[in-house]
């Protein structure tokens, strides 16, 4: 639900980011400016381009980008459709196919398209700048020229005969080649801002765009639309910043027509005072088979053909409910569109708030959201604040964050504070503080911990008490297939009972949390991950890693090492996901909150909470998931909703776990996660957790609905005899 609130207010600000500030116009030279005269001819309609048909396979991809870059997919639709276009304005899309993945529940994407997201050519003075808005309304906002409705806007196009009263322009120089066909075409790169003296409200460009330079043709625009209409007060911007990127490419068709081959259309949107993170839908398209004057206009239709024109789209139709069900002619496995492709691929042409030059600001911004409000059963309700400065041009990569808050039911104030500074893909970060810290282990990569679940008696974590400081070294390989990271430290680490006995809105009383060995120590830790974008528990495709190894020195000395092994693989209606996680911690007096734990929640279902503890734990989990071919039309809710096709389908899976304890101070470890535990008292205690005498196993097998997002199903341990438990439950791991 987190990521559908924040893509709900992206939807509702996507195209109103911030104006670019004052700026000396200076002309561009003679060679840009006799390129931009050739490509603004050429960008005329060509009299013989009449109309055009074109398969498209669509990627509707649901992002959280975490803090620190890490994306993780929650939601993705895959759309195929057949598109038609004339130059007379006609446009139709037909979804001729649809399949779905999910991680929890979230309307269908098509809610917000739905008629369609095309730019379906680049020539002309004016661009089609698709509204992220409900197209289907009647007021007078939404009405185009001649009284049609419409779901586009008009911008003013980077090579409109007009374009030097909106723009200035640089670069030029031919940086890149590329083929067509037999002919070798030279790329030249302009850089195309606004003008900050424009009056009126437009709709204008800022980005970048790469023109044919022996032909002066548009091959590729990227970059984002804004109104100058819209004036954002730095205060509005402290609660969203919000901008909707595209990248269109052409290609070369029949020698005469530069026409789409790629588009992308990217929603970005972050709430500074709920976290640093970004939510973002990412729609992208391909084109196939398209083939070029496929329909005959008769003389007084092409009459009214106006490169201004902005008209209402149809809305999508889509395929009979059983042409759908029988679509097999994907072109792509679902995820593999937008493999490789990243939020920060905008970086460069971003909003100011989210650059890495300009001047020095300062944003209201908290790390996380759970840094400004979140409640647990032993800091009970915690509220805070963030804040972020970012030096840029003064002192280019260094940034300096805080966050402060206030456990209310535990009368304590925690917090952070860190200085970081990035020079390309190296970053070197001094951070400090004193924070809750979730103790579970073999965790999802973006678990971050309870935020409002415990408010009704569900809280898993366990937690300790930690003031830190640590100085880090990280390094990026490539488009973040390898992270290496390296820390060096003081940790203290302290126990803090449960503050409830059940949540404010009731349920089972909370377990109490789990005893910690209480001392000081210098940490030191080493971790290398590969691909860590990629993870069983969200729905990107591929194979990720980790490995880690920590170590402790002081009142607590212990070392500990952990590696992960994560793959998912779409294989036509099936999905195949596997995890595995092996660890062990060694030392004369290990610490209590240094050990590993599995149970129900973790990665055991048939199992109770946190049942089982050791100092050596191997978990591994796999499933094997199928779609049915039926009930896989989007469901329509009103005029204006779409829900996701319920596509039934099953599931099996398997999970299996083992820890044990060889030795007296693993032993003693275990003992003390009872915060109750005296080895003095001759009274007898039953242990909170035992080792896992043998390798434990679960077996779950169900049903799945929407995007195998819904299991409704039972679990069962295979290890010994017992009956099915009912399981139900959001997310695709089991």
């Amino acid at each position: 639900m987190r990521i559908l609130s924040w893509i709900l207010l992206a939807v509702a600000t996507a195209a109103t980011a911030p104006r670019a500030g004052a700026q000396t116009v200076t002309p561009p030279p003679r060679p840009l400016l006799q390129l931009l005269e050739d490509a603004s001819r050429r960008n005329r309609l060509p009299d013989s381009l009449i109309s055009y048909k074109a398969n498209v396979e669509t990627e509707i991809a649901i992002v959280l980008r975490r803090e620190e870059g890490v994306e993780a997919v929650g939601a993705m639709e895959q759309v195929a459709s057949r598109l038609r276009w004339n130059r007379a304005g006609g446009y139709e899309q037909r979804v001729n196919g649809y399949r779905a993945q999910q991680v929890g529940g979230n309307v269908s994407m098509l809610s917000l398209l739905q008629t369609g997201w095309i730019n379906p050519v680049l020539y002309g003075n004016r661009l089609r700048v698709r509204q992220l808005t409900d197209s289907t309304r009647n007021n007078s906002r939404a009405r185009g020229r001649n009284g049609d409705a419409s779901d586009t806007l008009p911008a003013v196009h980077p090579l409109a005969t007009d374009r030097d009263m909106y723009y200035t322009y640089s670069g030029g120089d031919t940086i890149v080649t590329i083929r067509a066909g037999d002919r070798v075409i030279p790329i030249a790169h302009v850089r195309v801002q606004p003008r900050a003296d424009v009056q009126g409200n437009v709709i204008l460009f800022d980005g970048e765009m790469d023109l044919d330079a022996s032909r002066g043709t548009l091959v590729r625009l990227r970059g984002h639309f804004f109104s100058t209409s819209v004036s954002r007060s730095r205060l509005a911007r402290t609660f969203a910043n919000a901008v909707a990127f595209v990248e269109y490419e052409q290609g070369e068709r029949y020698g005469s027509y530069w026409l789409p081959a790629k588009q992308r259309l990217e929603a970005q949107v972050n709430t500074p005072l709920l976290g640093d993170g970004r939510a973002v839908i990412r729609i992208v398209s391909h084109f196939s088979d398209m083939e070029v004057n496929d329909t005959v206009l008769d003389a007084a239709t092409l009459a009214k053909a106006d490169s201004l024109r902005a008209r209402a789209r149809r809305p999508l139709t889509f395929a009979s409910t059983d042409s759908l069900a029988r679509f097999g002619a994907w072109r792509n496995q679902l995820g593999t569109i937008t493999e490789g492709l990243h939020s920060d691929d905008f970086q460069d042409i971003a909003p100011d708030v989210w650059r890495p030059t300009g001047a020095p600001r300062f944003d209201l911004a908290a790390p996380r959201p759970a840094d400004v409000m979140h409640f647990n059963r032993v800091e009970g309700l915690y509220t805070g604040v963030g804040g972020k400065l970012s030096l840029r041009d003064m002192a280019p990569g260094v940034v300096v964050r805080g966050n402060v808050g206030y456990a209310w039911a535990e009368q304590t104030v925690r917090g952070r504070v860190s200085a970081e500074r990035t020079r390309g893909p190296f970053t070197l970060e001094l951070r400090g503080g004193r924070s809750m810290d979730i103790t579970n282990d073999f965790r999802a990569p973006l678990d971050s911990g309870n935020t409002f679940a415990a408010l009704s008696s569900l809280d898993s974590y366990d937690y300790v008490s930690r003031n830190f400081a640590t100085l880090s070294a990280v390094q990026r390989i490539g488009r973040r297939h390898f992270i290496l990271r390296g820390d060096v430290g003081y940790g203290d680490d302290r126990w803090r009972p449960s503050q409830y006995l059940r949540g404010p809105f009731g349920g089972n009383a909370f377990r109490a949390n789990h005893g910690v060995t209480e001392g000081s120590y210098l940490r030191s830790a080493a971790v290398v991950e590969w691909n860590p974008d990629l993870n069983a528990e969200a729905l990107r495709p591929g194979i990720g890693g980790r490995f880690s190894y920590e170590r402790g020195d002081g009142t607590l000395s212990w070392q500990r090492t952990e590696a992960r092994l994560t793959g998912r693989r779409p294989i036509g209606p099936f999905v195949i996901l596997a995890r595995g996680d092996v660890g062990m911690v060694t030392g004369s007096r290990i610490p209590s909150q240094q050990l590993f734990e599995l149970g129900r929640l973790q990665n055991l279902p048939s199992y109770e909470d946190k049942q089982f503890a050791g100092s050596r734990a191997a978990a591994v989990r796999a499933s094997v998931q199928y779609t049915t071919p039926f009930l896989r039309q989007p469901i329509r809710v009103g005029q204006r909703w779409f829900l996701p096709a319920i596509a039934p389908g099953f599931s099996v899976g398997v999970q299996s776990g083992w820890a044990d304890a060889p030795t007296a101070a693993a032993r003693e470890a275990v003992l003390r996660l009872d915060a109750g535990y005296d080895p003095r008292s001759l009274a007898l205690r039953t242990p909170v957790a035992t080792p896992t005498e043998r390798i434990r196993a679960s077996m779950t097998a169900g049903f799945r609905f929407f995007g195998n997002a819904l299991f409704v199903g039972a679990t069962r341990p295979v290890d010994q005899a017992a009956r099915w438990r009912t399981l139900v439950g959001f997310g695709q791991t089991w």
